[in-house]
């Protein structure tokens, strides 16, 4: 899925650039997205990791989320190799302030479907606290079921799978 701009009903989604390094601060900054995510960052870390998003790998995507009509800033979602090496995970972040609305589930959706419509992938997994319940919630919700569980940044951590629609 590597289109320029793909559009929901309220979110525009598109690859993550330079001009949206402070909307990125402000996302690293919101230290309840950090709750789940092994904490702060130093402002080090954060210049390092925004720079690597705005310039990918070329086994990665970043895509910047913002809500239509205001073009406020959302969150972002990535696809980035998994820490087993053997599929793509889809990651996401939001601003806390947009927790609850069904943004996240509306962008990750329609990245979930561009990506297999692009037949780019067979399978995803996405990764999450078990702690972090809501963000569990959201991914069975998308279709995603558990595969397992381990100990990761010293937390319990699922391991989610989606497979590539049967049709």
């Amino acid at each position: 899925m590597r289109r320029m701009m793909v559009k929901t009903k309220r979110c525009s989604i598109k690859i993550t650039n330079q001009a949206d390094y402070n909307d990125l601060e402000k996302l690293y900054n919101d230290s309840k997205v950090w709750d789940y995510l092994g904490g702060q960052r130093s402002s080090h870390q954060i210049e390092n990791r925004i720079t690597e998003w705005i310039n990918p790998e070329k086994n990665c995507q970043y895509w910047t989320v913002r809500e239509i009509g205001s073009g406020a800033f959302l969150g972002c979602i990535l696809l980035t190799p998994h820490y087993d090496g053997e599929y793509t995970q889809i990651s996401y972040m939001f601003l806390s302030n947009y927790w609850g609305n069904g943004f996240a589930y509306e962008a990750i959706s329609q990245v979930l479907c561009r990506s297999f419509e692009d037949k780019v992938y067979n399978k995803l997994i996405a990764e999450a606290q078990s702690a972090n319940t809501s963000s569990c919630a959201l991914l069975k919700k998308l279709g995603f079921y558990e595969v397992k569980r381990v100990i990761r940044f010293n937390a319990e951590q699922v391991i989610f799978a989606l497979d590539y629609p049967s049709v």
